[in-house]
């Protein structure tokens, strides 16, 4: 088990990172001889994200927690990313309000809501994580959509609500989803338009290279 330093205050670092295990993480504790071990996962698309995790990831984690931690490819499932064995990892994000197991009720922690700079870091690292753009062809011309979606009808009432109060025109809906083999309910947030797509580049700022390509690619039609 690595030692880690726990982090002391609440910063948009930490919100940022908080926002990915919303969108790509996953944590639990394990029977292990008689012992309960703590495991913490992120791993994200092993070509599309891997940068993301290379040159944003990596160098923020060493900052919150002390660690250089391991990415590597997995093949077999197609993912890139890193799991660490640490209970005390796992308690704090716990007593963040991040849930073991299954993320049917994810919300963003209250502690994150506090003010503008912290909940778009938060939402920022949602997005770089679980977030995609998409530019479809409408009229002749391409025409871009954000999305989230989330099988946690409470995360996706926060990002319409929060999405909105930046002067972000967003929808939600629901579908159906096949995440896990298994079709379950899903809720889909979405923000659309030429102009949204600008204010939500300037106002989010995301930092996944891939939405940043998109954007540019776009931007410069």
């Amino acid at each position: 088990m690595k030692n880690i330093l726990i982090p002391t205050s609440i910063t948009p670092e930490l919100a940022e990172e908080t926002g990915w295990h919303i969108g790509d993480g996953s944590m639990n504790f394990y029977n292990n001889k008689g012992y309960k071990k703590g495991i913490y996962q992120l791993r994200g698309h092993i070509e599309d994200d891997k940068e993301h995790y290379i040159i944003r990831i990596k160098p923020i984690f060493k900052l919150l927690y002390g660690i250089n931690i391991n990415l590597r490819e997995m093949p077999s499932t197609r993912v890139f990313g890193f799991q660490i064995w640490n209970d005390e990892l796992v308690r704090f994000k716990e007593k963040l309000g991040l849930p073991l197991g299954k993320k049917f009720d994810v919300v963003i922690p209250e502690t994150f809501l506090t003010n503008n700079e912290l909940r778009i870091a938060v939402i920022r690292g949602i997005f770089d994580t679980d977030g995609c753009v998409y530019l479809e062809k409408k009229n002749n011309k391409l025409y871009p959509r954000m999305q989230i979606v989330t099988i946690s009808e409470k995360l996706a009432v926060q990002l319409l609500n929060i999405f909105n109060s930046l002067g972000l025109r967003t929808t939600m809906h629901k579908e159906k989803s096949n995440r896990g083999g298994n079709r379950m309910q899903a809720y889909l947030v979405s923000i659309r338009g030429t102009e949204m797509f600008h204010k939500f580049m300037e106002i989010i700022k995301p930092a996944n290279p891939k939405h940043i390509k998109k954007y540019n690619f776009y931007k410069n039609l």
